[in-house]
């Protein structure tokens, strides 16, 4: 006899089956109720119901406030600091963090900005220094400060790029709204690549444009 051609039980499962008294001919074959179409047939239709008045509206009303939430209380950011400045990439761009590695240089290349080449995972990527991209005086870090360099592995639109940084801190949450305008007279050094300013505990830390900087490493390695 086919799982078909059985007498429709309610929650048969419960009264035949394995959480019942185990008389349904069909455990023979199926072994377990999870594996027997009927159980499965009983499952879909439970999904299938319609839902209950006001259900999607209601649903629909939770995810849009939960979404206005997330969006205004958390933008989360990896931070990491180049020389004495504290700086934070959207973390849906940063694919790793790995210890410091050889960065080969390319023979004949005299632009600073191209550290060189180094292996990520089999692959050579280049190495961008962070400091000549973004103008950062590599002179103002404070003497005696613990350097603890990293590699932060970037991506965007297939591009993959490795900055060369001096210590990477955390994945962090902040929100838009605590994000300071920048002062209107910059035009140059890091803040020209920066959508505006956040803190963290004593911090204030440069929240970069991505837009701006992949831009700039496009134009400059096109």
């Amino acid at each position: 006899m086919s799982a078909r051609a059985l007498p429709v039980i309610e929650h048969c499962w419960r009264v035949i089956g394995v959480q019942g008294d185990r008389s349904c001919p069909e455990l023979t074959e199926h072994i377990h109720c999870r594996n027997c179409p009927v159980f499965s047939a009983a499952g879909q239709r439970l999904y299938d119901r319609p839902p209950p008045e006001g259900y999607t509206d209601e649903w629909t009303e939770r995810i849009a406030a939960a979404e206005d939430r997330d969006g205004a209380k958390s933008m989360p950011v990896i931070l990491f600091r180049v020389s004495a400045e504290w700086l934070a990439l959207d973390v849906k761009l940063a694919v790793e963090v790995s210890p410091i590695k050889t960065v080969r240089r390319v023979p004949h290349q005299t632009d600073d900005l191209l550290a060189g080449l180094v292996n990520i995972r089999g692959e050579l990527q280049p190495a961008i220094s962070l400091s000549v991209l973004l103008g950062i005086d590599v002179q103002a870090e404070k003497p005696g400060a613990a350097v603890h360099r990293r590699l932060l592995v970037a991506e965007r639109n297939n591009a993959r790029w490795v900055f060369l940084v001096d210590e990477v801190d955390d994945v962090f949450h902040f929100s838009p709204n605590d994000l300071g305008a920048l002062p209107g007279t910059v035009a140059t050094g890091s803040l020209l690549y920066t959508r505006g300013i956040f803190r963290k505990d004593d911090r204030a830390i440069g929240y970069l444009d991505p837009d701006r900087i992949f831009a700039a490493l496009k134009r400059q390695f096109r």
